[in-house]
């Protein structure tokens, strides 16, 4: 029987956001942003959105030859100012393969278009998971 994977990945409700400074100069202003009203932010986006970002790991993603194993990895890095990724930390991990595998893939990810505040680019650190699955 061969075994397929399908990867899952970027669930709004799912990422950890964090500014890397937070000050009274940089508080949130009210409805200063139509991406997220009331914040004055908008978070930073791979370039073309999440249905690209998904595509993007379709295309590089080697599923570890570990059949029996299957879920998520935890990922944090830094978006910073000029769209770089950095930082790379497994906060999750579902084993040595899987991590270097979704470390490996998100090392070669384009720059993403960087969070915004008030018209200013920010470093924002990102979290996301993802979801190593097995299909029959």
């Amino acid at each position: 029987m061969k075994w397929f994977y399908l990867i899952l990945i970027l669930s709004l409700g799912v990422f950890d956001i964090k500014a890397q400074k937070s000050s009274p100069s940089t508080a949130p202003t009210k409805g200063s942003s139509s991406e997220n009203p009331g914040l004055g932010y908008v978070f930073p986006s791979f370039p073309g959105g999440n249905r690209a970002f998904s595509k993007f790991l379709t295309a590089n993603l080697k599923r570890p030859n570990s059949e029996d194993v299957q879920g998520k990895v935890f990922i944090s890095f830094f978006v910073e100012k000029d769209g770089r990724l950095t930082g790379f930390k497994v906060e999750r991990s579902l084993g040595k393969e899987f991590d270097n595998e979704a470390l490996r893939v998100l090392r070669k990810s384009p720059k993403w278009i960087p969070a915004m505040k008030d018209g200013k680019p920010l470093r924002l650190q990102y979290t996301i998971p993802i979801n190593f699955t097995m299909i029959e």
